[in-house]
């Protein structure tokens, strides 16, 4: 990951709560979640620490959030509301790292920085240490399915977001996010090959990675999802 780009962007941000794609995500995502009352949560890639208010809002007992990015981290210890019981640090994902265990890891928007297997396994392998026996891992990642379909140079726009294919690289694909705020925001990433994360997570240690079936009556008009969920839990024992 490349933290000056997230830099850059900073409290801009926050405008992406303004895009149908995430109203539509929160919806998916709470039915997800489910009951997480009493729950310690730990958000990967936090960004400002908008789904950490989130799993707040929804019941967790405890958020910890980290980013690679100083700015975005700056930014969700200022948007906390004083009786949050949060807490923000930096860590890169893709190093090796120990912050302690929880019930439900979160990386919405996380494992598509991995341009390599090797930096793929480092965060399944980051996922798998940070749960607690039992806990579950839920991640969102872009469809793989629509970035194969759309030719490089071509763009996919779906509920305030355009994707565009940029080049196809051997186990996967680099895009440009361009979130239509009223100050677009752009940044890179890449989608690996599902083959890939699913390896990634056995080697980790899971062995029930899923790619999870999004609600068949969610039509709301916007085209096929841009976005798949991806869980794992880890083993009881």
């Amino acid at each position: 990951m490349d933290p000056l780009q997230l830099d850059k962007i900073g409290h801009r941000y926050n405008d992406a709560a303004n895009l149908p794609n995430l109203w539509l995500l929160e919806d998916i995502l709470k039915g997800q979640v489910g009951a997480i009352h009493g729950l310690e949560v730990l958000d990967l890639a936090c960004g400002a620490g908008y789904w950490s208010r989130k799993s707040i809002d929804w019941g967790a007992k405890k958020v910890v959030g980290v980013d690679i990015s100083k700015v975005m981290v700056a930014s969700a210890r200022l948007q906390a509301r004083p009786e949050d019981p949060s807490e923000f640090h930096v860590v890169d994902c893709i190093k090796p790292f120990s912050i302690g265990t929880f019930d439900l890891v979160l990386g919405i928007w996380l494992l598509n920085y991995a341009k390599s297997q090797t930096e793929l396994l480092t965060m399944w392998q980051n996922i798998f240490h940070s749960l607690k026996p039992g806990a579950q891992f839920l991640g969102i990642i872009p469809n793989f399915e629509i970035l194969q379909t759309t030719a490089c140079g071509q763009e996919y726009h779906f509920g305030g977001v355009t994707y565009k294919v940029l080049e196809r690289m051997t186990q996967g694909t680099r895009i440009q996010v361009i979130l239509d705020t009223t100050d677009p925001i752009a940044f890179f990433c890449y989608m690996l090959e599902p083959r890939l994360h699913e390896e990634c997570a056995t080697q980790a240690g899971f062995s029930n990675m899923r790619w999870e079936p999004l609600p068949p009556e969610l039509n709301v008009g916007l085209g096929p999802l841009f976005f798949q969920i991806v869980t794992a839990s880890c083993p009881k024992s």
